[in-house]
């Protein structure tokens, strides 16, 4: 809500950025006469960020001046133009042909793509449920299998919720170790925290070190005490080295966690022949280096960490698993200073949930007969599922895409954009007419962040420290636009034969069920009576309100109580501090009551593991990873003046020694190609890059006709990484697309 008014009759507006994970707190200059953002700066009152900010931070203004945002539901007319139509028909019209091609093939027929932005937007990811629910299709794909999923299927297994994850202490640690990962650009990913630069250069400033361990000497390796180059997919021989060498030398120290862990001891044997020495040549790391690495990281109170790089290759379960296992040998989970598990204010990772038992291969694609995994297929896999000739009688027929652009994102884009042109119909809730969208037949558009509150829900669950944080709605939204959580709930109540009010209602009655009355931590309150004290009328604050009040700092629906509800979460401009990361959680926090260290489902994959070693050890290949940058976010932001201007960011990064090899120069053209695709960009020629690799970051390709992003057309094109990236390799136990290793050729264009 706007604070008081300057001379000028402008006002003062706090609310987080949703830009990224790190949520950092802005202070706001709006002209509400004219509903126009003046000046975005860094809150400095707030205990997270103190008034950091980067680039990203003016998405939020850019986007909601973005003249070719799309406001009113479009549909695609026979001549393949677009023209405006009302609400009720783009529902009707919507419901109509997803309801007839599941009548007619059944619901899984249809299927669903969810993109990374509805992880940004507290209503996209709690109003999921009801259109996923309505659909009752087994065809789920999104944005994860190029992301995260790994680390997902891992805490599955080891404690029983795969959304539970372990994030680094980093406020508190000594040692920090960071594989596959980039804080400095991404702001700390799965470990969200505002101005990662300064709390890394904490660490060394206390006397820690900062070890990065990755193929490219990125930005974060430039701060760190220590880089280490290893080649792209050898992470998880490498760690395997790390648990040798903690058994050899008698440094296993799982302390208190042997109490309630199963699996240390067969460890020892699953890590017996991966001495640092065997592995050396597929991970390119001296042995020593390993020893002197895994010995100084005992001696001191310690976090190691991976990310996207170690969960997007052909290992990366077993990579992302490893990582836990390393913090589990030497007691740094759940302990201060290591990996311990935030405490979001919607109490999401409390005792007393109940397990759910992890599932797969409930559903295989048609095509090649790949299993889903927790109820997600690889989305690299929605162009087989759709192309009449693999497919068949069992083909996908009718797709919703929720704020996302696979042809961009997803592997093989160009196979994808044509399969999706032989679908009978496809709805795409999105603001733009992008690379995806185009294909449609009706898009429908959402309100944007400065038209709607938000609540960082999916973060607090990531953040190294604990934080609550509402941000309120700035601008009122023009006549006739919805919020994306009421047209999510809309078509999934119209599918299902419902009011969305009754939805609605339902969804929040359910949730107090399991949460309010006798047996549970709220036991003198009963549902009904905790329904009718909720302060929201509607929608996702009502649901974040029940759960925060439920919650581990909640009033527990006791408004003379001093926790917390919504009232005062909203009076809280500046955030609420929750405090730093607690230890000593487990095994209490875990819906499993013993933490399986060597779940089956993983260790059954080390076979594969072995077998792929020789192929490590060759000196001959050339791989392609990708990278982050700071003025990135995947393919969203390429629309954004602000954001897409200046040099050229989509460049090939490549040794000197291969740049003179291959006779590359910089600022000259490239070709490269893989088994699935070909493209021609920039080149850059950088020591940054270890030999044999190669480096493409994500997201850039926007040269479809049909869209409407003439920003990122004409200031940031790019050519699209994952038009090389091969859709048939998958990380096996999680489904996970292989997106950094890639094989490529590389010449001269």
């Amino acid at each position: 809500m706007p604070s008081a008014a300057s001379a000028n009759d402008t006002e003062i507006v706090y609310r987080s950025c949703p830009t990224c994970e790190a949520s950092c707190g802005l202070r706001v200059e709006i002209d509400p006469a004219m509903a126009r953002v003046i000046r975005i700066e860094g809150d400095p009152e707030d205990a997270r960020s103190e008034g950091y900010l980067c680039p990203k931070a003016y998405a939020m203004k850019e986007i909601y001046e973005d003249p070719e945002r799309l406001k009113r539901p479009i549909r695609k007319t026979a001549s393949g133009d677009w023209e405006e139509i009302s609400w009720d028909e783009a529902f009707d019209y919507a419901v109509k042909r997803l309801s007839e091609i599941r009548e007619a093939h059944g619901a899984n027929a249809n299927g669903y793509y969810i993109g990374n932005p509805t992880g940004h937007n507290v209503g996209g990811q709690l109003y999921l449920v009801p259109l996923m629910n309505a659909l009752a299709s087994q065809r789920g794909f999104s944005a994860g299998t190029m992301d995260q999923w790994p680390q997902n299927v891992v805490l599955h297994l080891m404690l029983g919720d795969p959304w539970m994850f372990p994030i680094p202490d980093i406020e508190r640690t000594d040692f920090f170790v960071c594989m596959g990962g980039n804080p400095l650009v991404s702001q700390g990913s799965l470990m969200s925290g505002p101005n990662a630069k300064k709390r890394l250069r904490a660490i060394r400033e206390r006397g820690g070190q900062v070890v990065v361990i990755d193929p490219r000497r990125t930005e974060t390796a430039e701060i760190a005490s220590q880089h280490v180059f290893i080649k792209p997919g050898s992470d998880a021989y490498f760690l395997l080295s790390v648990c040798h060498v903690l058994f050899e030398e008698g440094l296993v120290e799982p302390g208190r966690l042997a109490d309630f862990t199963d699996g240390i001891e067969s460890i020892e044997e699953l890590a017996r022949d991966y001495s640092p020495e065997r592995v050396a040549a597929a991970t390119g790391v001296d042995p020593e280096t390993t020893r002197s690495l895994v010995r100084a990281f005992c001696a001191a109170r310690g976090a190691w960490y991976g990310r996207i790089g170690l969960c997007t290759q052909e290992y990366g379960t077993l990579a992302s698993w490893l990582v836990y296992v390393v913090n589990v040998l030497t007691g740094r989970l759940d302990a201060e200073g290591g990996m311990c598990f935030p405490r979001p204010a919607t109490g999401r990772f409390e005792a007393g949930r109940p397990a759910e038992p992890f599932e797969h291969g409930r559903y295989h694609t048609v095509a090649r007969r790949i299993p889903e995994i927790s109820a997600q297929i690889p989305c690299g896999l929605m162009a087989e599922e759709i192309e009449a000739a693999s497919a068949g009688d069992e083909r996908m027929r009718g797709l919703i895409t929720v704020m996302g652009n696979p042809v961009l994102s997803a592997p093989n884009g160009p196979r994808l954009a044509a399969a999706l042109d032989e679908l009978e119909f496809m709805v795409s809730l999105d603001i733009y007419l992008n690379e995806t969208t185009c294909h449609a037949d009706l898009i429908l558009p959402s309100t944007v962040q400065l038209e709607h509150e938000n609540y960082d829900f999916l973060f607090e669950g990531t953040t190294v420290h604990n934080f609550a944080r509402w941000s309120p709605r700035v601008f009122e939204p023009e006549e006739g636009m919805r919020d994306h959580w009421e047209i999510l709930c809309e078509l999934g109540a119209r599918l299902a034969g419902a009011r969305a009010e009754v939805v609605d209602d339902l969804m929040v009655k359910g949730l107090l069920a399991m949460t309010v009355g006798p047996g549970t931590g709220c036991p003198d309150v009963s549902p009904e009576e905790a329904f009718a004290r909720l302060d929201a009328d509607r929608g996702p604050m009502r649901m974040i309100e029940a759960m925060i009040r439920v919650g581990p700092y909640g009033d527990r629906f006791d408004e003379s109580a001093e926790g917390l509800n919504l009232a005062r979460l909203q009076q809280a401009e500046h955030g609420l501090d929750l405090g730093p990361l607690e230890a000593g959680r487990l095994p209490d926090a875990m819906p499993q009551a013993r933490l399986d260290l060597t779940p089956s489902y993983l260790t059954a994959d080390l076979e594969r593991l072995a077998a792929g070693l020789e192929e490590r050890s060759r000196e001959d290949r050339l791989v392609l990873v990708g990278r982050r940058q700071i003025r990135d976010m995947n393919s969203w932001l390429h629309n954004l003046p602000a954001l897409a201007k200046g040099p050229n960011r989509c460049t090939l990064l490549v040794h000197p020694d291969d740049a003179g090899r291959l006779g590359l120069e910089t600022g000259k053209r490239a070709r490269v190609r893989s088994r699935v695709g070909e493209i021609e960009v920039e080149c850059s020629v950088s020591d940054e890059m270890m030999p044999g690799v190669v480096s493409l970051p994500h997201g850039f390709g926007h040269h479809t006709p049909g869209t409407r992003l003439s920003t990122a057309r004409d200031l940031q094109p790019g050519a699209c990484s994952n038009d090389l990236t091969d859709e048939t390799i998958l990380d096996v136990p999680s489904g996970t697309h292989v997106a950094n290793g890639i094989p490529v050729e590389v010449s001269i264009a």
